[in-house]
């Protein structure tokens, strides 16, 4: 059985798959940090399947960009449950998870995901998730250097690019809202679709999350000493 994990934003999901077959799925839009709703969320997600801690073979896990709090959660659950009981863990970034419903556009996908400090994070794909534009941190008004013909936009930034074309009098098409929320059964397809190593063992250390730039109080802490 497999277990996905993502808490790479304010919202957080699992899921857990089974033989090919999606067992459990649970999103969850908190208001308290991941530390008071991660554990006891896959407690109950594996009481309610009838299975155990035991039961598990492989862990896939969001390891950001994102929430910087939520991403060390996450990433020292999956951890902590893949040195305790021997297993693999294979990752991937918020960004293609986010842009994974869109595939079925067959169009280019702008993933963005909102970075706060009036930044994004944002990466482009095509429509088999093969990168164009590599996961980066800029300016919202700097996705305008980008290529977005025939491009579908989506993620939890989408509002905020969407702002920035239409000042610009760029017309663009936009995912549906319930697109644009992650989930963590999403990792199942992109283990799929995507080649990705697996870490085990010792090679955990090597595992860490994708930041992409400082925290937010690391930013803030900069600026009031340079002014």
């Amino acid at each position: 059985m497999k277990l996905a994990l993502d808490t790479s934003q304010s919202s957080g999901s699992i899921a857990l798959l089974e033989a090919g077959k999606l067992l459990y799925s649970a999103y969850f839009d908190i208001r308290v940090t991941h530390s008071e709703t991660l554990m006891p969320a896959l407690d109950n997600a594996l009481k309610i399947c009838g299975k155990s801690p035991g039961d598990l073979d492989e862990l896939l896990v969001c390891i950001g960009p994102g929430s910087f709090t939520g991403l060390r959660i996450g990433l020292a659950t999956v951890k902590g449950i893949a040195y305790g009981l021997g297993l693999p863990v294979k990752a991937y970034n918020s960004l293609q998870l986010s842009a994974l419903p869109c595939t079925i556009s067959g169009k280019n996908i702008l993933s963005v995901i909102d970075a706060r400090m009036h930044e994004v994070y944002a990466a482009l794909y095509r429509p088999d998730l093969g990168i164009i534009q590599a996961p980066k941190v800029l300016s919202p008004i700097d996705i305008l250097s980008w290529d977005l013909k025939a491009a579908i936009i989506t993620g939890s930034g989408a509002g905020i690019i969407r702002k920035v074309l239409e000042a610009e009098g760029i017309k663009a098409e936009y995912a549906p809202a319930y697109f644009c929320i992650p989930r963590a059964e999403g990792l199942f397809s992109l283990a799929d679709l995507l080649p990705s190593p697996s870490y085990e063992g010792e090679s955990l250390s090597e595992l860490v999350p994708l930041y992409l730039r400082e925290s937010t109080a690391q930013v803030k802490r900069q600026q009031k000493l340079s002014t």
